[in-house]
């Protein structure tokens, strides 16, 4: 109950401190960059500017009071474009990244990108700057481990997702040298409503494969984070002043295995594993060793510096993430408790 109380008075808060500040957030029509936008509509009292590519990408948003909302349209390859766009705002949210085309065009959205964005931020005079990065910048490990653990090791020849969140982030924390105050958020596995990767991928991926994916209390460590921790730690991030200049690590406190987390998605999916033909799987090598890591995200960081204790269980955040998938057409029945546990 203590920690409910506590919880509440962090929500509180942010609604206060953020009262009238003006919040630029790039990525406005993505995952966790349109739940930022959401929770700063409807939770605060923030002046909140989502930038989208294009109207098309900012439909998930037209539910919101429009009149909370000064849209901008700006491409991250147009640092004139980004510049008019944080014009007059103190914080901005840059929740974008390339996440479409070739490596090349993704490289350019996510590493170019984001220097351009750091460039206008500093033009127009921002106060702070709150980059999402990913814990996929850290070096793999085995059991507990924090902020402290040792960076993943650049790669020139490779240009894909883990490296180009690394060099974004490398930008990021050298840009708070005369710039604008950073902040990076490194959440984990992050998961929930309007989710890609780890939750609208896994409710279309082929029915074999769960075959031969981690159940029960198989496989390694899942450092699952649910959509709200995350937005929750997005929202302290733009006010709190212990957390300039820092890196933090975003996950639940829950212990949770892989075997638990695709149960869930089963139950969704009302998937029945004895029916599975596991000659049809495909998962590729690469995703069958991450489900064997033991590295375990401690988030003492985030506790201390955002107030965030990331506290939804795998069950709250699935029940919700049932009950979307339902609406959106991707579930099959009302998940059960099975797999999902405590």
């Amino acid at each position: 109950m203590n920690a409910e109380k506590d919880v509440e008075k962090d929500v509180e808060k942010n609604k206060d401190e953020l009262s009238g500040v003006r919040i630029a957030v790039t990525g406005a029509g993505g995952f966790i960059g349109g739940r930022v936008v959401e929770r700063l509509a409807l939770g605060t009292r923030a002046e909140v500017r989502p930038l989208v590519r294009g109207f098309g990408r900012a439909s998930r948003l037209s539910a919101l009071p429009q009149d909370r909302l000064a849209f901008r349209i700006a491409e991250l390859g147009r640092t004139d474009a980004l510049r008019a766009a944080f014009e007059d705002c103190e914080v901005v949210v840059h929740c974008a990244f390339g996440s479409e085309g070739t490596v090349e065009e993704r490289w350019a959205a996510t590493v170019d990108g984001t220097a351009n964005v750091l460039a206008a931020a500093r033009a127009a005079g921002v106060r702070r700057v709150v980059h999402l990065s990913t814990v996929d910048v850290y070096a793999p490990a085995e059991g507990d481990f924090d902020e402290t653990a040792a960076a993943r090791p650049a790669d020139p020849a490779d240009r894909e997702y883990e490296q180009q969140k690394l060099a974004a982030e490398e930008l990021v924390l050298r840009a708070g040298d005369g710039g604008p105050d950073v902040v990076v958020l490194q959440p984990g596995v992050v998961y929930g409503p309007w989710g890609g990767q780890w939750t609208t991928a896994q409710l279309r991926r082929p029915a074999a494969d769960y075959a031969v994916l981690p159940s029960g209390g198989d496989g390694g460590v899942c450092n699952a984070v649910y959509v709200d921790d995350v937005a929750d730690a997005v929202l302290a991030a733009c006010h709190r002043p212990g957390a300039a200049g820092r890196r933090i690590l975003l996950a639940g406190r829950e212990r949770i295995t892989w075997g638990r987390f695709f149960d869930c998605f089963r139950a969704i999916r009302a998937l029945d594993p004895a029916a599975a033909d596991a000659a049809a799987a495909d998962v590729p090598d690469w995703e069958a060793e991450l489900y064997r890591s033991g590295a375990r995200i401690a988030s003492d960081r985030a506790a201390r510096l955002l107030g965030t204790r990331c506290a939804t269980t795998l069950r709250e955040g699935m029940d919700l993430t049932d009950a979307w998938a339902q609406w959106a057409g991707l579930g099959a029945k009302r998940l059960t408790a099975a797999g999902a546990g405590g």
